[in-house]
């Protein structure tokens, strides 16, 4: 309806990113020095299921040679062009 305002849930995206130094002590911290590598997963992610994948690809990156982390980003999805309740399709074009 006109005038509605649309409410956005925070989802998170999760990232591979390289870092210099030494890993972070906690697994959800975000490295100081990183640089992004790519998307983890090519969607989103509830809060709880990019905490998890992240506790346990961090773990396993610790273990690892690699200087790869996992990280979170909150992100905001927009679904523009959709239609709107109650307005013809052309007006959403």
């Amino acid at each position: 309806m006109a005038g509605e305002k649309q409410v956005e849930k925070v989802r998170y995206r999760v990232w591979i990113v390289r870092y210099k130094g030494q890993p972070p002590a906690r697994l959800h911290v975000r490295p100081a020095r990183s640089i992004a590598l790519r998307p983890a997963e090519a969607g989103t992610m509830s809060r709880r299921e990019a905490w998890s994948y992240v506790a346990a690809f961090n773990r396993a990156a610790r273990s690892g040679p690699g200087r790869v982390w996992a990280v979170a980003l909150p992100v905001t999805v927009r679904y523009a062009g959709d239609p709107q309740p109650d307005r013809p399709l052309a007006e959403n074009a």
